[in-house]
């Protein structure tokens, strides 16, 4: 079993900067064995799908960790293992995102603390957000979808996706810890646009349609824009 991971990225933030920086060393420290790239989406509004296809070009693993550049998980190895049961795999329950005092703890070699001040309180993490486990051939039958754009609503619709189509994840108990960042522009703390608000409901109403699902995915898959700055 070979283990490719693949950080979507977008440059310009000082502070995803470091944080992509402390993620990277974190790799290389931890999961030596395990190629890791970063997939570039650069041209026109972010498209967190497009920065993953950008890295799969040059991943060569069997199994993917999809990981958000700013997040880490103490969990990876065992969650990459849980693959030998689970069609995919999600290697968190709740998020905890740091403060940037906490964050900069962290920076300074300080090891991740429960009782470190958070951003915001605890929360249940998305299923396809922050860092999921898959096969590439999965990932193959199953992507992220190209239609979403800037911040919202991509990961959730991504895990109703993987559901529907290969069945329920195996998930983990553990923290995912989130370095802190400024919040990317969105419409509110949940949506991140009209637009996709509306492309994730169509998700949502395909959920329990396998049929129905594959078809919603490929449509995302074939996807062009005549004007990628729309």
């Amino acid at each position: 079993m070979t283990v490719s991971v693949v950080i979507p990225w977008r440059a310009g933030c000082p502070h995803r900067e470091r944080a992509l920086g402390w993620v990277l060393d974190r790799y290389a420290q931890v999961h030596p064995d395990w190629q890791v790239v970063t997939g570039v989406h650069d041209d026109g509004p972010w498209c967190k799908a497009a920065a993953v296809a950008d890295g799969l070009d040059r991943a060569d693993g069997d199994v993917l960790v999809v990981a958000d550049a700013d997040v880490w998980s103490e969990n990876l190895a065992d969650a990459v293992a849980h693959l030998d049961t689970a069609p995919w795999v999600v290697p968190h329950l709740h998020v905890r995102r740091l403060t940037e005092e906490a964050s900069s703890d962290v920076y300074a070699g300080n090891p991740f603390d429960t009782k470190a001040p958070l951003a915001r309180r605890k929360y249940r993490g998305r299923a396809g957000g922050g860092i999921v486990v898959l096969s590439a051939e999965l990932y193959d039958e199953c992507p992220l979808d190209m239609r979403f754009r800037n911040w919202g609503q991509e990961d959730d619709s991504w895990a109703l996706a993987l559901t529907a189509i290969a069945g329920r994840p195996w998930r983990a108990s553990t923290d995912l810890w989130h370095l802190w960042h400024p919040l990317a522009a969105r419409q509110s703390n949940s949506v991140g646009s009209t637009e996709g608000q509306a492309l994730f409901r169509r998700y949502q109403g395909a959920q329990r349609k396998p049929a129905r699902m594959r078809a919603l995915v490929e449509e995302g898959r074939t996807w062009t824009s005549v004007d990628s700055s729309t």
